[in-house]
């Protein structure tokens, strides 16, 4: 694979820099550029063989990036979890569809053989989801009609079809809640994996109770990196592509049942208290991998349990580990 050059956007991200360790372990060349590097991810990105500082909003920066490059994996992204989009709608659209089109056309225009862009599951219809206690297993014929969820789930359809008529090999995945070690642990762009993980450290700590946004019913799936990561990678290098993808889990959890299950990871008993002032997004989304695994051949190993585990493992190592201002700052990626 050495003469294969990759490029990863996004890969001070949590995504990005655990594909630059997967790519590098199977003996690819990597170039990652990205507008911030955090220190937590150090050890991941420092593998690669190209660390450039690139803002994407900007064309010529996308060209510079694509140049030399067969392939592309795409996942800069100006995102967090549902806070953050609660409180973010308009600037996130503008730097994700900028920085999305302009990699589009630098991809394009250099030469890029084949191109993986990281869609989400926001672009289902938001309609289908708000029935509390029905998951619906989104297929990836369930896009249309669109009824996208957020802003940032409108951007996303719009790219997602994008490449769909794209003039060179464009490829999507449609990615619901991945998470694992590397995770962002603070601010607010954190995710609900390790927004509950800490919560519930922090309680086994000082005795309180755990802050559940909602009532705690809200329906979910969640794939674990290693299972994503390996996933992605099958959808980009597989001779058979059939449009896009669910990169997920089916296993459908509450958000309650992921409280109570990090509850006794710890070590603690369950105690919890709701509150219906903060954001706590759509009331039900499942996925259905059947397309994923008729093309691929692979199924999720990670479950949700064991997934969890690890995570709240990694950040218990990782708790020493400084503060904000120790950190590279910037607009981080995905």
């Amino acid at each position: 694979m050495e003469n294969i050059k990759v490029l990863i956007t996004g890969g001070g991200g949590f995504i990005g820099s655990n594909m630059i360790k997967f790519l590098k372990e199977k003996g690819y060349y990597v170039r990652v550029v990205d507008k911030a590097f955090r220190k937590e991810r150090q050890e991941l990105y420092n593998l690669a063989d190209e660390l450039i500082y690139l803002d994407l909003r900007d064309l010529r920066s996308c060209i510079l990036a694509c140049s030399g490059m067969n392939y592309v994996f795409h996942f800069a992204s100006d995102m967090g979890g549902v806070g953050y989009f609660h409180a973010h709608d308009y600037e996130p659209f503008i730097n994700n569809m900028t920085m999305d089109m302009n990699i589009l056309q630098a991809a394009s225009a250099t030469g890029i053989a084949r191109l993986f862009y990281s869609s989400s599951a926001c672009i289902y219809p938001i309609h289908l989801q708000m029935e509390e206690g029905k998951a619906v297993r989104f297929s990836e014929d369930m896009i249309y009609p669109a009824n996208s969820d957020q802003m940032y789930g409108w951007e996303k359809l719009m790219m997602t079809r994008l490449c769909e008529r794209a003039p060179l090999d464009a490829r999507v995945g449609i990615f619901h809640t991945i998470f694992g070690p590397y995770q962002e642990t603070e601010g607010e762009r954190m995710k609900f994996p390790t927004a509950i993980a800490t919560k519930v450290l922090q309680a086994k700590e000082d005795d309180k109770p755990v802050e559940i946004w909602g009532n705690g019913n809200q329906l979910r799936s969640f794939c674990y990196i290693d299972d994503a990561i390996e996933k992605i990678y099958r959808v980009m290098m597989s001779s058979t592509y059939k449009g896009p993808v669910n990169i997920a889990s089916d296993e459908v959890v509450s958000i309650l049942d992921v409280a109570r299950l990090c509850c006794d990871i710890v070590g603690i008993h369950p105690n919890f208290v709701f509150t219906n002032e903060k954001p706590s997004g759509v009331l039900a989304r499942n996925a259905d991998n059947t397309l994923f695994e008729k093309t691929y051949n692979y199924k999720n190993q990670i479950s949700t349990k064991e997934g969890f585990e690890r995570l709240i493992k990694w950040i218990q190592s990782y708790s020493r580990v400084v503060k904000h201002d120790n950190f590279i700052i910037g607009n981080d990626s995905n």
